[in-house]
C-alpha cells in the first residue's frame, strides 16, 4: 500500500473532475461575477502573468478568484463603495491587487509528493491540471487510445489542499502513530486567528476576511467572552448576491452581517433588516450602493469584444453571462450552503484523524479550536499545516515503519 500511495501521480486525482473557467484578466468584474453565481465551481481563474509570454504559451501561474474576493475588492476602497457600479466594470485583475491566492500549473504526471510541496510553496492554494484528452485512431481493425495534452487553462482541472488531503485521509493508517496525536502536540493549533466582536463593524471584518482568504480560513466571531458563536466563511459567500451583502457589511455590524447572509440564503432578509441598511448607507452617504441592492444586475454592464470570456463556443448557453440568468446551483467543490452558526471546532485534545474527518465532512479546509470548558475561541487548524505534517510522514521509510 506504501508503495502504491507513492506511485499516485497528479492526473490519477482528476478523474472526473470538470474543467475550470479561465478569464483573460481583461474580463469585467461584473461578467466574472456572473459566472461564479452561474457555475458550479466557487472560483474561476484568471492570467496572472499575460504580458510575460506569447500568446500561445500556457501561463504557469493564475490568481483564483472567488466571490469573497469581489467582495474584499467592493467594500476594501471607499472609492469603489461609493461608486460599486464603476468598480465592477473594471478588468478583474484588479480583483486580486497582491492578495489573491495562487494557483500554479503542473504536469499531469507530476507526483503526489511533488503536487504536494507545491501546493506548501508560498501563496500556492491549488493546482491547474491539464486534463488528458483520448483521440481513437483506427489500426488493423482495433482502436488505440493516444492521450494529448491542451495547454491552455480552459483545458485544465484544479486540486486544491482539500483534495489532496481527502486523498490521503484513504490511507490514514499508514500515517500511524501521528494520525492518533492530538493537533495540539503536533504543533497544528494557530493562534493568529482572524476574529472579530459581533457588535464590531462589519466593514471591520473586510481586511480579516482578506487575510483569510490568504491562508485558507475564515473570519470568526466572537461574543464579549470571547466564546465562538460564527463565522464570515468565503465558502458560504459563495452562494450570496454581492451586490445586497457587500450593503449589509458596510452598514450593519458583524453579528448582523450573519444574520443577514442567513436569511438571504434560506429566503430574504427581514424588510426591518433591509430599511435599516439602506438608512445607514444614505446617512453614510454610500447613496449609489443602497440603489445597486435593487438595480443591480451582473448581465447589464456590456462586455467589449476585446474582454469576452474564453470558450470553446459563442452560444448564451456556454457563456457566463448566459448561464447567469439560470437559477444559481449549489456548489460541487469545496463548498456549499450553511449557516454563518454553522461552524466546525474541535478541541486542543483532539487527534489529528479526528480533526481531518470533521474538516472533509463538512467541505472546509479549516477547523476552530475552543476551550472545552468555556468555549472560547484559542485557535485554528489549516489543512496546508496538516498536509505540512503529513508531507514529512510521506516518504518509503515513514510508511514501511
Amino acid at each position: 500500500m506504501a508503495a502504491h500511495l507513492l506511485s499516485h501521480v497528479a492526473s490519477d486525482l482528476c478523474i472526473g473532475r470538470p474543467r475550470v473557467l479561465a478569464l483573460p484578466p481583461s474580463t469585467p468584474v461584473a461578467a466574472a461575477l456572473a459566472a461564479l453565481l452561474a457555475g458550479a465551481d466557487p472560483f474561476v481563474f484568471v492570467d496572472a502573468e499575460p504580458a510575460s509570454r506569447g500568446k500561445k504559451t500556457a501561463a504557469a501561474t493564475y490568481v483564483k478568484v472567488s466571490v469573497a474576493d469581489i467582495l474584499c475588492y467592493v467594500c476594501g476602497d471607499a472609492g469603489n463603495l461609493s461608486d460599486p457600479a464603476a468598480a465592477l466594470g473594471r478588468p478583474v485583475s484588479a480583483v486580486g491587487g497582491g492578495h489573491g491566492g495562487v494557483a500554479r500549473r503542473v504536469d499531469p504526471q507530476t507526483s503526489l509528493l511533488d503536487a504536494i510541496d507545491a501546493l506548501l510553496t508560498d501563496g500556492c492554494q491549488a493546482l491547474l491540471v491539464p486534463l488528458l484528452h483520448t483521440r481513437a485512431r483506427k489500426r488493423n481493425q482495433n482502436h488505440h487510445v493516444v492521450p494529448s495534452c491542451d495547454a491552455a487553462a480552459a483545458d485544465c482541472c484544479v486540486l486544491t489542499r482539500e483534495d489532496i488531503v481527502r486523498h490521503l485521509f484513504g490511507s490514514i493508517s499508514h500515517f500511524s502513530p501521528v494520525a492518533a496525536l492530538t493537533v495540539d502536540s503536533l504543533g497544528l493549533v494557530r493562534r493568529d486567528v482572524h476574529a472579530v466582536h459581533a457588535d464590531d463593524d462589519g466593514i471591520d471584518a473586510v481586511p480579516l476576511l482578506r487575510r483569510a482568504l490568504s491562508d485558507g480560513t475564515a473570519v470568526a466571531v466572537v461574543d464579549d467572552e470571547d466564546a465562538l458563536v460564527g463565522e464570515i466563511c468565503p465558502g458560504v459567500l459563495a452562494s450570496c448576491d454581492v451586490e445586497p451583502v457587500c450593503a449589509a457589511f458596510a452598514a450593519l455590524s458583524a453579528g448582523d452581517v450573519m444574520t443577514y447572509i442567513d436569511c438571504s440564503l434560506s429566503h430574504a432578509p427581514p424588510e426591518f433588516l433591509v430599511r435599516s441598511v439602506r438608512a445607514q448607507l444614505k446617512d453614510r452617504g454610500l447613496d449609489a450602493m443602497a440603489e445597486l441592492m435593487d438595480t443591480w444586475d451582473a448581465a447589464s454592464l456590456p462586455l467589449s469584444p476585446s474582454s469576452s470570456l474564453s470558450s470553446s463556443t459563442s452560444s448564451d448557453e456556454e457563456s457566463p453571462l448566459g448561464r447567469a440568468r439560470r437559477p444559481r446551483r449549489m456548489s460541487s467543490g469545496s463548498f456549499g450552503w450553511r449557516s454563518t452558526e454553522d461552524v466546525v471546532a474541535c478541541h486542543s485534545g483532539s487527534s489529528l484523524v479526528a480533526v481531518m474527518a470533521q474538516a472533509l465532512a463538512h467541505r472546509v479546509g479549516y477547523v476552530w479550536v475552543v476551550d472545552e470548558t468555556s468555549g472560547a475561541l484559542v485557535g485554528v487548524v489549516r489543512f496546508a499545516d496538516v498536509l505540512a505534517v503529513l508531507r514529512e510522514q510521506i516518504h518509503p521509510q515513514a510508511l514501511c515503519r
